[in-house]
């Protein structure tokens, strides 16, 4: 009897060794999932505040991205959509028409409170197919998760229904503490005032997590700051076309299909801050850029190769 009560004693100890860590042993996600559903982001609406992971997953054809922005005080989804982004469409209409009189008129009419509205990353340039992942610190309050990308002239943003959001998502960030630990990373990017420099570690193949440091930042024509996109350059890849193509100031910047395929990134956030991104990248050559005017020029245009393993 003794022999029988220590073998099951035995098998019990040895079963609780062989086991896996339990739901209690890993660590604590705070994780917002979006899906691309033609031009709508859909998903939970509220997040737990501190570190935040939004993940877009794009299934939706074409090039997206998801800036997240928190809004001032008092101020709506509905109020940005109205007196925001409709005339800044109003105005690409306009520029695209050859009538850029008219698009300096309208753009005049941006309310004074646009200039408050605060770009706090987001999943950046990411072709269909393509999972972005992006990981910041927010504090609880009022967001929007927006693409703006292009097709045929429109923005993605923009829904000519009245009432009806185009790629506009409002979110909640809830004062609980989502308690995610700040993530680690395998290559540490930072951006200055004069370029993109890979300060730490390197890309590898497979999954790669990215430290974004902004060390320094400065707004250009006062709408965006610099931000990184990863795209892959294949031996047809129009090198200078794709690392222009996230500037969303001409015309036919962001415009569909993009010149390349793009496989994440992240948005610009203020300057001191720092946030994150994954992506997951097989062997080959590279190019990071910025959505800024003359990116490479300016020394936001990175290349790099991953090698084999």
């Amino acid at each position: 009897m003794k022999h029988i009560i220590f073998a099951a004693a035995l098998a019990l100890l040895l079963s609780a060794c062989s086991a896996g860590p339990t739901e209690a042993d890993l660590p604590q996600q705070n994780v917002l999932e979006l899906e691309v559903q033609g031009m709508s982001f859909v998903g939970k609406d509220t997040i737990k505040s501190g570190w935040t992971t939004i993940r877009v997953i794009n299934g939706g054809g074409m090039t997206h991205h998801a800036l997240v922005y928190r809004l001032p005080d008092g101020i709506t989804a509905e109020m940005v959509d109205e007196q925001v982004l409709k005339p800044i469409q109003m105005s690409l209409t306009a520029a695209i028409a050859g009538d850029t009189e008219k698009a300096a008129q309208i753009a005049a009419t941006m309310p004074a409170w646009a200039s408050n509205l605060t770009w706090l990353g987001g999943p950046g340039m990411m072709s269909d197919g393509v999972t972005g992942e992006a990981t910041m610190y927010l504090e609880p309050g009022n967001y929007i998760v927006e693409c703006y990308v292009k097709t045929n002239g429109v923005q993605h943003n923009y829904n000519p229904e009245p009432g009806e959001f185009g790629m506009v998502f409002p979110l909640t960030v809830v004062a609980d503490d989502g308690e995610m630990a700040e993530p680690d990373a395998n290559v540490t990017l930072t951006l200055s005032n004069t370029g993109y420099e890979i300060s730490d570690g390197a890309f590898v193949p497979g999954e790669n997590s990215v430290r974004v440091r902004f060390e320094e930042q400065r707004l250009y024509n006062n709408f965006v700051g610099h931000d990184a996109h990863v795209f892959r350059i294949d031996d047809d890849t129009d090198v200078e076309a794709a690392a222009r193509w996230p500037d969303f100031f001409p015309v036919d910047g962001q415009e569909t299909p993009a010149p390349a395929k793009f496989v994440g990134g992240i948005h610009d956030m203020p300057q001191d801050t720092t946030g994150y991104f994954r992506i997951t990248l097989e062997p080959g050559d590279y190019g990071i850029t910025a959505e800024i005017p003359n990116a490479k020029e300016n020394g936001f245009f990175q290349r790099f190769s991953v090698g084999s393993g």
